[in-house]
């Protein structure tokens, strides 16, 4: 599956992204994935959850699109990307892309499984993490 900032190999992304310099056509859903699968390649479950949001939060700021970060949301996609991620080995972005097609196509979805659209309203989710109301992700 080819994503928009696949021409940038991955430190070039992240340090784009880091320095708040990466066009924002490459930072789609898929740029977003591509982010959280190489955060969580790299550190344990809890730095990559907060590398995520604190990155995604001030790359949105960069950007003046403020209103486009929602904490809850985010937090809750790097951990069921871990849960996947860890239930079977991937060698490739790509690869757990090709085996994970829900989250491509209908992440909302995936994460309405644990949350309902009136808990992910709140002022609180879209501000900081919070548990889920339908299911939790130790489930």
């Amino acid at each position: 599956m080819t994503h928009k900032s696949s021409h940038l190999d991955d430190e070039t992304f992240l340090a784009q992204f880091e320095g708040q310099t990466l066009d924002p056509a490459c930072f789609d859903h898929l740029g977003h994935m591509r982010l959280a699968w190489l955060y969580l390649n790299r550190y344990d479950l809890e730095t990559a959850v907060e590398s995520t949001c604190r990155g995604i939060k001030l790359y949105a700021e960069s950007l003046g699109a403020t209103q486009k970060f929602h904490y809850t949301l985010t937090d809750a996609m790097v951990r069921i990307m871990a849960m996947r991620f860890g239930k079977s080995g991937f060698d490739s972005l790509e690869q757990f892309l090709d085996m994970n097609p829900d989250l491509v196509n209908d992440a909302l979805g995936v994460i309405h499984q644990y949350f309902s659209e009136e808990w992910l309203a709140q002022d609180s989710a879209r501000c900081s993490r919070v548990e889920p109301d339908l299911r939790s992700f130790a489930n």
